[in-house]
Parts: structure tokens; C-alpha cells; sequence
């Protein structure tokens, strides 16, 4: 399977009800979604088990050296919002951040938001 795309909502002056604005993640093959620069990613983990999300950070320093991807930790029955991703999680062939996910195995929903 590939990965999963995922369209971001706008939050306007009503909010945003996160059941209509959430997808299931794709637990397997990850997701993804345009990188911009006031863009975040919501992560509802109603598992049992602690979420591991880690997006992926294809660049790498001015040395040469790989960048460390970023990985947030959801405990189980928690909802994180992430902070706003750099430029460098950004992939340079198509603009997309790329995200994945260990840990749990079933009711995660995830949104990406831009505010």
C-alpha cells in the first residue's frame, strides 16, 4: 500500500469539530501532507498503547550529516497536537511531510490543521 494523503481543514472563526476534521491514520504506510508554514498535525491516540510519531526529516546539515527524525510520543487515551514543522521535515521532490507510526494498532485519528 502506499502512503496516505491527508487534506488539511482550515480552522475559521467557528473552531473546528475535530470528529468531522479527523481521518484514521494509516497505521501501516504512514501518512502525508503539504508542508506549510502555519500547518500542524493533530494526533488522537484512543489505542491502549503508547504512540510513537515520528516524521520523517530527509535533509541533512551543511556537514553532510543526516538530520534525526522528529518523534512525538501520544500516550494511550491522549490527543497531541504537534508543534509547527520546520523546513527541514519538508521533502524536497514534492513538498510533503511525511509522517509515521509505531505503538498502536488501532483507533488513531489524525487531522492536520492549518491555523
Amino acid at each position: 500500500m502506499a502512503r496516505t494523503a491527508l487534506t488539511p481543514v482550515a480552522i475559521g472563526t467557528a473552531g473546528v469539530l475535530f470528529p468531522d476534521a479527523g481521518a484514521a491514520a494509516q497505521l501501516t504506510d504512514g501518512n502525508s501532507f503539504g508542508w506549510a508554514e502555519r500547518r500542524r498535525l493533530y494526533v488522537d491516540n484512543a489505542d491502549t498503547t503508547d504512540l510513537t510519531v515520528t516524521v520523517q526529516t530527509p535533509g541533512v546539515s551543511r556537514m553532510g550529516l543526516a538530520i534525526a527524525d522528529a518523534t512525538f510520543t501520544v500516550p494511550a487515551g491522549k490527543a497531541l497536537l504537534l508543534p509547527t514543522l520546520g523546513l527541514k521535515c519538508r521533502r524536497p521532490t514534492d513538498g510533503a511531510v511525511w509522517v509515521d507510526y509505531t505503538g498502536a494498532d488501532a483507533s488513531v485519528t489524525v487531522a492536520v490543521l492549518d491555523l
